[in-house]
């Protein structure tokens, strides 16, 4: 029995997505790929993003877009992209584990002026304006 036509396609998808899970610490069973037309893939991260209060993160790739990191839907909403990578379109895993992984610590930090305003509102509460 020959095997299915892009059998070895299909399998080089699951590897490569699971390649790029196992390198952000996430178990195969919680990446899904499908080769087609277009070829599409998917990791749940158990991370958080603490930009938008208690929503996780996922990426996604696509043959013809490439990676991005997305907060997961709720609901029937599409997922929001937070940022994209879209070259090389299919980098080794080990590129695309750094680029999440700085995503995440750059994601961890407060928005740009947060700071600067946390300060001001302490100031403020510290100090009687007169």
């Amino acid at each position: 029995m020959k095997p299915d036509p892009g059998h070895a396609e299909t399998a080089a998808l699951r590897d490569y997505v699971e390649a790029v899970a196992e390198l952000l610490r996430v178990e195969p069973a919680a990446s899904w790929s499908e080769y087609g037309s277009p070829s599409t893939a998917y990791i749940a991260l158990a991370d958080s993003s603490p930009r938008h209060a208690g929503r996780f993160l996922m990426l996604q790739w696509a043959d013809g877009t490439g990676w991005s990191l997305a907060l997961e839907p709720e609901g029937a909403e599409e997922p929001v992209v937070l940022l994209r990578w879209p070259d090389p379109p299919r980098p080794r895993p080990a590129v695309v584990a750094r680029r999440v992984r700085d995503a995440l610590t750059e994601l961890a930090q407060p928005p740009e002026g947060a700071q600067e305003d946390a300060r001001e509102d302490t100031a403020r509460c510290g100090h009687p304006s007169g």
